[in-house]
């Protein structure tokens, strides 16, 4: 046998002698996975002989068994690497967002579905995720030489210390709110897949102490009345593109978002009522909002020749009827904002971003100048169609706003804690007890103190004349005693009513009430 050449012995099996006179033993096979073939150590022997020749066979196995927990090691491992996270990611959220358009668009057919503006719109939010991803990350990489990306690297290896150099030496470029949203994207898409994927490890991600924060966005321009019907006339000025008013005019009257104006079709106005049924695409749900009376009037004459399921703001250049909604506000709107509002303002630049006039402003404006009219919050939310009245606050801008009412807010709200301090303080409090404490707290006004002797007075009356068992307010330590009295001789529901009929009726005079609690009681 020549030193260092491959002798086959069947089976996969063979041997090579070495200089040393030894004889080492290898094992080749095709792989399964890449079809390609390869050779595996087996032993070393000091002889070539049948007795060598069978351990070689007894082994075979154990290699392929190692082999495929190796291939399954690396693909686990794979799962871990972060460009791998970001593309499972955003397959899944692909994936998701498609069969819940689908779903929602059930009656068109899957090239409608296709060709639908809304869904390419829904789809590329999501795909653009991935494009920010790679646009900040692809070139970053994690040694001098330039050999390791910092998006190919496990998860497990990467630490804060190494994102915040990250962060530091090569997101400088980018502005705070960029690096807040990437560094959230990424946070992101670690969470999912280590909670999809059900893996073994911490997203480094999670807690990071960089030194930047969300730089929130806080608009101090808004458009005044005056201002918003200088934008309207201007708009109605472009009769070349109808548009351009429609898109605008219905930004005011229903202070929605641009993909809410944009999707708005002649079957959405109920002008008998009316009423416009809109969509929100943030939380993806329906609500309505009412519209004037010279807003039915237009609307009603300009729709007058549009199918059902036509959009307003939609290509009147067309030759065909193509019923699909726009996925942009006309240029023209924009244009018109900035010889107006925006001359000499850098869109670009951070600094003064806020100050710039946009589509959006519309909507900030709306709630703005409400908020100017003592509307109330609560309107104004449910025009805005906010989940919550701090969404709403975020939106109007309050700078020109008297402060009182916001004092007042804050104020009502420390008044409500404190109130239900007070109702629990009647737990250990006897009637006359919880009387001058009312009189003597600075967060009780007189309509409380009038309001609580109205009670005792009720109890008085109700101790003494319904009940024939001689108890007095003295014989109960606590007011909560008191009530329980009450619950025990089901008559305390009774006062419950009274307080219903009550807020009918604020000029109910005592003889009155007596009269009612009677007749009430005897029923």
């Amino acid at each position: 046998m020549k030193i260092g050449k491959y002798n086959s012995l069947g089976n996969g099996i063979q041997v090579r002698k070495s200089q040393d006179e030894t004889y080492t033993y290898y094992y080749s096979f095709r792989d399964k996975i890449d079809k390609k073939v390869k050779r595996r150590k087996l032993f070393t022997a000091e002889k070539a002989d049948n007795k060598s020749y069978a351990k070689a066979i007894l082994m075979i196995e154990n290699v392929l068994e190692s082999e495929v927990e190796i291939k399954q090691k690396q693909k686990d491992d794979e799962k871990y690497i972060l460009l791998n996270m970001k593309k499972y990611y955003i397959a899944k959220k692909t994936d998701d967002k498609h069969f819940e358009l689908k779903k929602r668009y059930s009656k068109l057919s899957d090239q409608e579905l296709q060709e639908n503006t809304n869904y390419k719109e829904k789809i590329y939010n999501v795909k653009k995720e991935g494009n920010r991803f790679d646009k900040a990350l692809s070139t970053i990489y994690v040694d001098k030489g330039k050999r390791k990306k910092f998006i190919d690297l496990d998860v497990r290896e990467i630490t804060e210390d190494m994102i915040e150099k990250v962060v530091n030496t090569q997101l400088h470029s980018m502005s705070q709110k960029s690096t807040y949203n990437l560094v959230g994207l990424v946070r992101a898409i670690v969470n999912y897949n280590i909670k999809k994927l059900r893996l073994d490890c911490k997203n480094p991600f999670a807690n990071l102490d960089i030194n930047f924060k969300n730089v929130q966005k806080n608009r101090e321009r808004y458009l005044s009345k005056p201002e918003i019907l200088e934008l309207l006339v201007k708009c109605k000025e472009y009769t070349s593109n109808p548009n351009v008013y429609n898109a605008v005019y219905l930004a005011v009257l229903t202070a929605g978002r641009k993909m809410t104006v944009l999707n708005v079709q002649k079957k959405d106005f109920d002008f008998k009522n009316n009423v416009l049924h809109l969509y929100n695409y943030k939380t993806e749900k329906r609500y309505k909002v009412f519209i004037p009376a010279d807003a039915v009037t237009y609307f009603s004459n300009f729709l007058k020749e549009f199918d059902e399921d036509e959009y307003v703001i939609k290509n009147f250049n067309s030759r065909t009827k193509t019923k699909q909604p726009f996925r942009a506000i006309p240029k023209k709107i924009y244009e018109l904002m900035d010889d107006l509002f925006n001359e000499g303002l850098d869109k670009q630049d951070n600094d003064v971003r806020d100050r710039v006039v946009n589509f959006h402003t519309i909507r900030r404006s709306v709630a703005t100048n409400l908020a100017l009219d003592n509307v109330s919050i609560y309107k104004i939310m449910r025009l805005l169609n906010h989940s919550n009245i701090k969404q709403t606050q975020d939106y109007i801008n309050l700078s020109d706003l008297n402060l009182s009412d916001e004092i007042e807010s804050t104020h009502t709200y420390f008044y409500e804690h404190l109130r239900a301090d007070k109702e629990m303080s009647q737990e250990s409090m006897s009637v006359q007890e919880y009387l001058d404490f009312l009189k003597n707290d600075h967060f009780s006004n007189e309509q409380d103190v009038a309001d609580f002797e109205k009670k005792v007075t009720y109890w008085e009356f109700k101790l003494k004349e319904e009940f024939e068992d001689g108890k007095s307010l003295d014989d109960f330590d606590t007011i909560q005693e008191l009530k329980n009295y009450f619950d025990y001789r089901k008559e305390f529901a009774l006062y419950e009513d009274y307080l219903v009929a009550m807020q009918e009726d604020t000029e109910e005079s005592d003889d009155e009430y007596f009269d009612w609690l009677h007749e009430n009681s005897n029923a």
